[in-house]
């Protein structure tokens, strides 16, 4: 490698640094606001002020406030594919399709469960107000970094033989991600007050004893 492109090559990675701090920045402001005021009363100019990081680059990553719910679930997935990491370095065999279904599911429940209160105001407005429903291209865009997941998990538990549905990967993916929000949502929304992981837990269960 040249001088030339050593140099071009560390500036374009100081520009990334530069983009990420500032849409974490934006999204750890979004957070610590929906904490303190009810969503509606949060606007994108009271984020971008908050983070010091202009409009245009709040809609360059994000487009509208419903891109930072879409950057909460891609975050759980990367939590969910550490788990899962971690679950195989710890045994001798890798974890199975129903094993990383779990992990997901315990995973999600643990991030909810101990979720601030700018995460949960996030998303009981978007329950109450039903702006994201679980089908449509806004759903497609929400769920993606967490349905991308589990269509991979089903796909191989049915290459195996581990799962015998014979629905579409995509189709077992979306019903198992509507179940665990489902019961994410009611116990958000005090429906199913207890354990949010014996509820997810309730839930998977339903699916897996007709897919395993």
């Amino acid at each position: 490698m040249s001088a030339g492109q050593a140099t071009g090559t560390q500036a374009t990675s100081l520009r990334e640094r530069k983009k990420q701090r500032a849409r974490d920045a934006l999204y750890e402001a979004a957070l610590e606001l929906l904490g303190e005021r009810p969503y509606d009363k949060v606007s994108v100019d009271d984020i971008c002020a908050r983070a010091e990081v202009g409009r245009a680059s709040f809609y360059r990553f994000y487009g509208t406030k419903v891109g930072l719910v879409t950057e909460f679930n891609r975050r759980l997935a990367v939590l969910v594919r550490e788990a899962i990491d971690r679950r195989a370095a710890r045994g001798q065999h890798p974890p199975g399709a129903v094993e990383r279904l779990r992990i997901l599911q315990e995973t999600l429940a643990e991030h909810w469960t101990m979720a601030d209160r700018g995460a949960r105001t996030m998303a009981l407005a978007f329950v109450a107000e039903g702006t994201i429903a679980m089908v449509g291209d806004a759903a497609d865009t929400v769920y993606r970094p967490l349905l991308d997941l589990v269509i991979a998990i089903v796909t191989e538990g049915q290459a195996s033989g581990e799962l015998t549905t014979p629905l579409a990967p995509g189709l077992a993916a979306w019903l198992i991600m509507t179940a665990l929000a489902a019961a994410t949502s009611t116990w958000l929304t005090g429906q199913s007050p207890g354990d949010l992981h014996r509820t997810t837990a309730d839930a998977l269960n339903a699916l897996l004893f007709g897919m395993s």
